[in-house]
């Protein structure tokens, strides 16, 4: 998805969310919601060895051009049920993590809706170990 579809969305989610939920937590909801992308930044950097945000949002708009033709993406360590039991652990401890947690599990599940209309859920690894053993298979990484 775009990111404007997720800032559209996740926009619609805070909004529902105002009765139930402080500003504080509902601008909680909305960072995890959001920058849990970060890591589409960081897998670009490590395929490409440039930082340029603009290049990144070019790079995959070429790689949703042929998206169906992948086998596999590769790893997006924040979208990883990993990655989500080591925040829902932090949030054990610090309750305000709950939205934090809930903006990240949001994303997910709208991600994770899209893939599944598009007909390509295992495009993206789901945890760490995966990818590990995913990583071998031919064709990764594709440009």
């Amino acid at each position: 998805m775009t990111l404007n579809q997720h800032l559209a969305i996740t926009g619609v989610a805070a909004a529902a969310l105002l009765s139930f939920w402080s500003k504080m937590e509902i601008a909680l909801f909305c960072v995890g919601g959001i920058l849990i992308d970060v890591d589409h930044y960081l897998c670009y950097i490590r395929r490409t060895r440039r930082l340029s945000v603009a290049g990144m949002f070019r790079y995959f708009e070429e790689l949703w051009k042929i998206e169906h033709g992948i086998p596999y993406y590769g790893l997006c360590l924040f979208h990883t049920v990993d990655f989500f039991l080591l925040v829902a652990l932090a949030a054990f401890y610090y309750p305000l993590l709950i939205p934090l947690l809930a903006g990240l599990l949001f994303h997910f599940a709208v991600d994770l809706f899209d893939l599944l209309r598009k007909k390509i859920p295992f495009i993206r690894a789901y945890f760490l170990v995966e990818h590990l053993i995913r990583r071998r298979q031919k064709g990764y990484p594709f440009f």
